[in-house]
């Protein structure tokens, strides 16, 4: 008897690398599935084998032979997981799906199952879809929660200047012009009769002569030629931060008798303008917008920009102009303007 081996999986990636190894491993594309998150645990079974088959899978995952399978996938899918089903015609095909399921880390549904039951524990307590808010009997405060933006400013490093100072020599030429003496002793015979002054020099002595000369004397001296100047200046400027916070609103559409009461003012007053499917949408956006936090305590003067300005975004082709009437009397509470 063919088994349906099945697993859940948070991410959808893991889901699809599942399904392509079931593939490659022999499994043909009739036998393996991936469920939507729009599907629902009813229809996932309408596809599946036996029941039996299903649970005998996750007690041989989970070790517990008491668990409503088809509530556990109705869950699963609700809460956004995806869930992927392999027909497996033998017991050795039903290992083998789940081996390649395991090696893709599925959820633990004991697990998981017991954050669902928590987390519907505390919605109970608040706006569940399909459930009545308020009891004939009782109250409750409904929580409006709104981001606080705050812009300020950090200081952060953006970059520098790093300065080295080094030494380098450069080559000088330069032609000198040096001045040189040389003694030169010259005899000259002469003959001639010795003077008086001749007589005087009759007599032992000496004399000196000294030559000289110049030479090139290379003299340094350091001089201030240039001087690199290294500081900040500060500039300002301005930059436009756009950024967006998130807030809940709580509307609240009346039900009932509210319906009947608009309708009688449309035919008294719009019957023929229009149909009432036409006008209906301005009667329930005016009770809508009035007890909406948005504009509680503010008259109609003060909101109908605003109010005028959603319409036209929410409604494009239906002319505030035409529709502001319905939609006054709705935000009064049905008082007569």
């Amino acid at each position: 008897m063919a088994n349906a081996v099945v697993a859940v999986f948070d991410e959808y990636n893991e889901a699809q690398s599942t399904v392509n190894e079931l593939l490659v491993a022999g499994f043909d594309k009739s036998e393996v599935r991936l469920s939507a998150e729009e599907e629902s645990a009813a229809r996932l079974n309408q596809d599946r084998e036996p029941e039996a088959g299903l649970k005998g899978f996750f007690n041989r995952l989970f070790g517990t032979d008491d668990r409503d399978d088809i509530r556990l996938y109705d869950e699963a899918v609700r809460h956004g997981n995806y869930v992927v089903t392999a027909i497996a015609a033998t017991d050795e095909k039903s290992e083998i799906a789940s081996e390649v399921m395991s090696h893709h880390h599925p959820l633990d549904l004991d697990e998981r199952s017991s954050e669902w039951l928590g987390s519907e524990a505390q919605e109970s307590g608040g706006i569940s879809a399909g459930e009545p808010i308020f009891e004939s009997d009782e109250s409750r405060s409904i929580p409006v929660i709104e981001e606080e933006v705050k812009i300020g400013k950090r200081e952060v490093q953006r970059g520098g200047v790093r300065i080295f100072q080094r030494v380098s020599e450069v080559p000088i030429e330069e032609d000198i012009t040096l001045r040189e003496e040389q003694i030169v002793v010259e005899r000259i015979p002469v003959d001639k009769p010795a003077t008086d002054a001749d007589l005087g020099a009759f007599k032992e002595g000496s004399a000196e002569l000294r030559e000289r000369s110049e030479e090139a004397v290379v003299s340094k001296k350091a001089r201030v030629v240039e001087e690199v100047r290294v500081g900040k200046q500060v500039t300002q400027r301005k930059e436009k931060i756009r950024e967006t916070a998130r807030r809940t609103d709580v509307d609240v559409e009346r039900t009932g008798a509210w319906n009947d009461q608009y309708r009688q003012h449309w035919q008294q007053n719009y019957g023929a303008l229009g149909s009432w499917e036409d006008f209906a949408p301005a009667y329930e956006y005016g009770s809508t917008a009035a007890s909406s936090t948005l504009y509680q305590g503010r008259d109609w003067d003060a909101v109908e920009p605003e109010l005028r300005s959603d319409w036209e975004s929410r409604y494009p082709g239906s002319a505030w102009d035409r529709f502001k009437d319905s939609i006054r009397h709705a935000f009064g509470g049905g008082s007569k303007y």
